[in-house]
């Protein structure tokens, strides 16, 4: 059930982020995307390791698997979201003045 609702999370985030580029017209490259998957997919693979192992009952291995994937899929989420970010600080604005 909890992957269920993690699903429709994700999907749901997913088409709000998708319409929400598009409707401030933001040029998101592919590559951007692309990291923005890949973080995702590492958040999920931390989450499915960390629960797994702790119904194992072994806490110091869910531990480090939520580490080792956990801690790439946010510094590749950071990365996505700053190259974002970066690209349309450069850009020119349009001054009302």
């Amino acid at each position: 059930m909890m992957w269920l609702i993690l699903g429709l999370i994700i999907g749901a985030g997913g088409w709000w982020l998708v319409s929400w580029t598009r409707a401030r017209k933001l040029g998101v490259r592919w590559y951007e995307w692309l990291l923005g998957a890949l973080a995702v997919a590492l958040a999920l693979l931390a989450i499915q390791n960390y629960t797994a192992f702790l119904r194992e009952m072994e806490p110091y291995a869910a531990s480090v698997m939520l580490a080792l994937l956990g801690v790439p899929g946010l510094i590749l989420a950071a990365l996505a979201v700053f190259l974002v970010w970066w690209r349309g600080r450069k850009s020119p604005t349009k001054s009302t003045a």
